[in-house]
């Protein structure tokens, strides 16, 4: 995303950024690069699972799978983290792989790893619609996921007909601890957008928020979020949303800021 011009799109915002503590800084350079003051109060830590007894066993019999599907940049790197803790190489991937999303190729192929799928459309529902002409029934898919991942795509592929087998790559747990602060914030009126780029950031929120805040402090401050699943979950919550990302990324969520919340459109965004 490249700015043109002396006003820059977000000047005089400041918007907070609710992400995994170890992924706010792509996100606050991006705001900081369009002329917004970004606060970044980080709701998520991911961690190993305690046991790792199912993920080991899919790691030894990863030659045996006709597909491995990641769907997020964490899945990926607590993956490959694991094989290398237990000695397995990355010669063990002999099936094909595919992705949810640019950046979730993106970080397969910065290890050297070929990926055969990536869809347009960066959700379960937009991988199966591309894999769907490449799956046979019979065939062996692993999913490498977060103990929170939604369920869709599982029982789709098993509607199929393929045999799937998930496992919990990492967990993700609450971090509050920067909760007084951000309220205090928000109830001083401080905040102007809250970016939301997850299901489970809203939830997160919500229960971090619980102790300190109301929602009457939300009145004046607009919410984004970055694809309807996760607008669905801050409607759930009793969020008013008033902006989604069209393109499921983080230059889509910002993109989607710009279009529909009013800032400085002086600069061009491309």
């Amino acid at each position: 995303m490249i700015v043109h011009g002396s006003h820059k799109p977000l000047t005089g915002k400041c918007i907070m950024v609710t992400r995994a503590r170890n992924q706010v800084r792509e996100l606050v350079e991006h705001i900081e690069r369009l002329g917004g003051e970004a606060y970044a109060f980080p709701l998520l830590k991911m961690m190993p699972p305690t046991n790792t007894a199912k993920l080991d066993e899919a790691i030894t019999q990863l030659p045996t799978y006709d597909w491995v599907v990641f769907t997020s940049v964490n899945g990926v790197r607590f993956f490959l983290e694991r094989m290398r803790e237990i000695r397995v190489g990355l010669e063990a991937f002999t099936g094909k792989i595919a992705a949810v999303g640019p950046k979730t190729a993106k970080e397969l192929e910065h290890h050297g790893l070929e990926v055969a799928v990536i869809p347009s459309d960066y959700v379960a529902e937009g991988l199966l619609s591309s894999l769907y002409d490449q799956l046979l029934p019979g065939q062996r898919v692993l999913l490498p996921r977060a103990d929170i991942a939604r369920k869709a795509l599982p029982k789709e592929l098993a509607r199929l007909g393929l045999a799937v087998t998930e496992v919990d790559v990492y967990h993700t747990v609450i971090d509050a601890e920067h909760a007084p602060e951000a309220a205090e914030k928000l109830q001083q009126g401080l905040i102007d957008i809250i970016l939301f780029t997850s299901s489970s950031t809203v939830t997160h929120f919500m229960a971090a928020m619980e102790p300190y805040a109301s929602l009457d402090w939300l009145k004046h401050v607009q919410i984004a979020c970055i694809g309807p699943i996760t607008a669905d979950t801050a409607k759930q919550n009793g969020l008013s949303v008033h902006a989604v990302a069209s393109e499921y990324t983080v230059e889509g969520l910002l993109a989607a800021i710009i279009e529909n919340l009013g800032g400085n459109r002086h600069g061009t965004i491309i």
